[in-house]
């Protein structure tokens, strides 16, 4: 019996971590992107840029930063004044791609941060105001992969905003559907 055992005994082997950690072969990979979307502010039609960037995870899921502005002020009257009103965001991003088909997928995009907006009062010197705001979005992304390293895309969503207060604006002023064309490029 003891002949039975002891080479059974002998051939029991061990796993380590560095065994496990080779054989995963995960690695994280960078991203950077620029998106354009046209937006209503105050009810009037601009152009909202932002610049972004991060590490995928997966191929399915990204994690990142951005900062976003308007590219045009709008100039509109509000309250019997005439104000010029822009605003600019710094915060987190995340996305999913749920859905994915050859070159083709599907992405649902969040965000969420924080900024200020300026309004100026036009035609008075020293009128600027800046008001601080929490700002959050979810939209829908349909993207093409043109090569394994360039992503386009298009989509639409949703931007709501919370606190803001400055000149007689609210955040319902800011809130807005938007549509989105974008491209990303990312390690292979």
């Amino acid at each position: 019996l003891a002949l039975l055992i002891s080479p059974a005994l002998a051939e029991i082997s061990t796993l380590t971590d560095t065994d496990a950690t080779a054989s995963s072969g995960q690695t994280l990979k960078a991203f950077v992107g620029f998106e354009a979307n046209n937006i209503l502010l105050i009810e009037d039609g601009s152009l909202y840029f932002s610049l972004h960037g991060g590490v995928a995870l997966n191929p399915n899921f990204r994690l990142g930063i951005y900062a976003a502005t308007v590219a045009s002020d709008v100039n509109t009257k509000e309250n019997g004044k005439n104000i010029s009103v822009d605003y600019n965001a710094l915060g987190l991003l995340a996305e999913v791609k749920p859905i994915s088909f050859g070159n083709f997928s599907i992405s649902i995009p969040v965000s969420a941060g924080a900024g200020f907006s300026n309004v100026q009062t036009q035609g008075k010197e020293n009128s600027k105001a800046k008001d601080g705001f929490f700002v959050a979005d979810a939209a829908l992304h349909f993207n093409y992969q043109i090569t394994p390293a360039l992503e386009f895309g298009i989509g639409g969503g949703y931007r709501l905003f919370l606190g803001i207060s400055e000149d007689g604006l609210d955040n319902g002023d800011f809130n807005t559907p938007f549509g989105a064309i974008f491209i990303n490029w990312g390690e292979n």
